[in-house]
């Protein structure tokens, strides 16, 4: 997440747009916010309401709304970090002129991008899939100074173990993180 920000060209200024509150997602609330940056959390479950608050979202959107609404602070980096790319459609008004969109998710479907309302603002849509040797260096730098760790769910690092952490992901019920620990 720390390579999606930089890649954008995130400043403390930028008010960070998060689809996707998982694993990807809750780190991209966290490092946006150490950044100095105005977090909105973005899902389809209004479940996700209160845990993106606790991790640091200042505000919140059901991305099942449909444009047209109001929303108070535009958005100047949006970080995909949802299982698929939602339908961008319903989000192109909550983006602020020049907008980055940055997808870091991974799909088979096609993207479709709405072109008028992409083109017209200038927005830029980037991927940020790895980081660099350099990057992965600067960022521990960065979570150690600001205490950053992820939100994880420890599994026994057995067979069963195993088998128990790659079920609950499966299932999308896997909370952040999953780390196997030797016991």
């Amino acid at each position: 997440m720390y390579e999606a920000l930089d890649a954008a060209g995130t400043k403390p200024s930028d008010i960070v747009g998060v689809v996707g509150i998982g694993g990807l997602g809750h780190m991209a609330i966290i490092f946006a916010k150490a950044m100095g940056c105005q977090v909105t959390a973005l899902s389809s479950s209004a479940e996700q309401r209160g845990r993106a608050l606790q991790l640091g979202a200042k505000g919140f959107w059901d991305t099942t709304l449909r444009s047209g609404i109001n929303h108070e602070s535009p958005i100047n980096v949006l970080l995909v970090c949802s299982n698929e790319v939602p339908d961008l459609e319903n989000l192109m008004h909550l983006l602020a002129r020049r907008a980055t969109i940055v997808l870091m998710t991974i799909q088979q479907k096609s993207l479709t991008i709405p072109y008028m309302p992409f083109i017209l603002p200038g927005h830029r849509l980037i991927a940020s899939t790895e980081a660099s040797r350099r990057n992965h260096i600067e960022m521990l730098k960065f979570a150690a100074r600001h205490g950053i760790k992820p939100q994880i769910e420890e599994f026994p690092m057995t067979l069963d173990g195993v088998a128990k952490a790659f079920q609950k992901l499966e299932e999308g019920k896997m909370r952040y993180r999953g780390v196997l620990c030797a016991e």
